[in-house]
């Protein structure tokens, strides 16, 4: 991949990055307390007897039913961030206290399950054209209105 590629830019010292439009920010279409709420997390949360995701460019991802106890889950991330999710598993994938703001009446209701997958991804074209549309239809599967994003 080149410099000169369209839609990628080279900040100093690393290697080429994505060159992304600007989002369009797209209004609710009803309260949160009336929404439904999806997780989604790259720390590479799974189920510890799910083929491991691999350390990088892994575009698959795990779906997480919301009654999966966290003692059966696991953080595949090879990074250091996984320190802070190992030892407080909200920290990267906050679905307990997702689950007290739906019993408060703050949120509408939590998804049935949450996506997760590794983020140390460079495979941005392939990203982009199946995994996230992929995902899409996980989350429009569900009926989330809203996906909070828990990116590491």
């Amino acid at each position: 991949m080149s410099q000169e590629q369209p839609g990628f830019a080279a900040l100093p010292g690393a290697r080429l990055q994505p060159n992304f439009a600007p989002p369009c920010l797209t209004p609710l279409r009803k309260p949160i307390a009336q929404s439904t709420i999806g997780i989604f997390t790259s720390a590479g949360i799974q189920l510890r007897d799910d083929p491991p995701l691999t350390k990088t460019n892994d575009l698959s991802y795990r779906l997480i039913d919301r009654w999966t106890p966290y003692s059966a889950l696991t953080v595949t991330h090879q990074t250091p961030v996984p320190s802070w999710a190992l030892e407080d598993l909200n920290v990267a994938f906050p679905r307990e206290r997702l689950i007290e703001l739906e019993s408060e009446g703050i949120i509408g209701r939590l998804a049935p399950r949450a996506v997760s997958m590794v983020g140390s991804i460079t495979k941005f074209t392939e990203l982009l054209r199946n995994t996230v549309p992929a995902i899409k239809e996980e989350f429009d599967a569900q009926d989330v209105d809203l996906a909070f994003l828990f990116l590491f």
